[in-house]
């Protein structure tokens, strides 16, 4: 069983992990949306 002390060290550290999957997901849709914002503009002025 863990003690105190080593939780201590731990979840923060899992805390931060976690927050930067989440953000890696958001900055993933975001640019996805960029990209096909730009792809949208870059057609539009082509034709």
């Amino acid at each position: 069983m863990a003690d105190k002390y080593s939780m201590i060290s731990f979840v923060p550290s899992m805390v931060i992990v976690a927050a930067m999957v989440v953000g890696s997901f958001v900055a993933f849709h975001y640019l996805k949306k960029a990209i096909a914002k730009d792809a949208a503009a870059a057609t539009q002025r082509v034709k």
